[in-house]
């Protein structure tokens, strides 16, 4: 990867991003170089360029109203640790982190390059020579996480010239949109609105 890459990711609650960060530490004492190259985000899609913030509203009502179903009291919760390949002409090591329990919205195509075909809460990137550390012993052992509280938000991942090639990067994160409020009064659903 040379060129920037954008994507438009989930980003969830400091509380959670806190535990992440922790992990993250333990990924890295134990040897895995790309701990830190990637934001603590679950990306939605690679992008040919940033979403306005209509679109960006369209896909963080589509999150709350999927976190909102039934028995599922508004959270997204963390599960197992997975992994994600991007296409390898864009970023070659794979996405790694906790695997969230929501689908991937349905995103406009005009402005899609790739769609992701599941959410990962990214702890970093992991080449291949490192995915079979993944059910040892020796791999940290992931925290489990749930938040209601979340962002969608455009994402610009950039290349560094210096540092380990293929896990050094810079990247901003652009004007974020909170998915619509959630609680519960008297057992009746109340969504505040965007």
């Amino acid at each position: 990867m040379s060129e920037p890459v954008r994507f438009i990711v989930l980003i969830p609650h400091r509380d959670c991003v806190r535990l992440i960060r922790s992990y993250q530490d333990r990924l890295f004492a134990a040897g895995i170089m790309g701990a830190y190259s990637f934001p603590i985000a679950a990306p939605l899609a690679l992008v040919s360029q940033p979403f306005a913030k209509e679109e960006l509203k369209m896909l963080a009502r589509f999150l709350r109203e999927a976190s909102a179903a039934p028995g599922r009291d508004g959270k997204i919760t963390s599960g197992y640790p997975g992994v994600l390949a991007c296409p390898p002409d864009i970023l070659s090591p794979s996405l790694f982190g906790l695997e969230l329990d929501l689908p991937i919205p349905d995103i406009p195509r005009g402005l899609v390059r790739y769609r992701f075909p599941s959410m990962l809460l990214c702890a970093g990137l992991i080449p291949k020579k490192d995915q079979s550390l993944i059910p040892q012993e020796r791999f940290p052992i992931a925290p489990q996480c749930f938040f209601r509280a979340a962002l969608v938000a455009n994402l610009i991942l950039r290349p560094l010239s210096s540092g380990a090639t293929g896990y050094s990067f810079e990247w901003k994160i652009g004007v974020p949109v909170w998915l619509p409020g959630y609680r519960k009064s008297n057992n009746r659903l109340i969504r505040s609105e965007l």
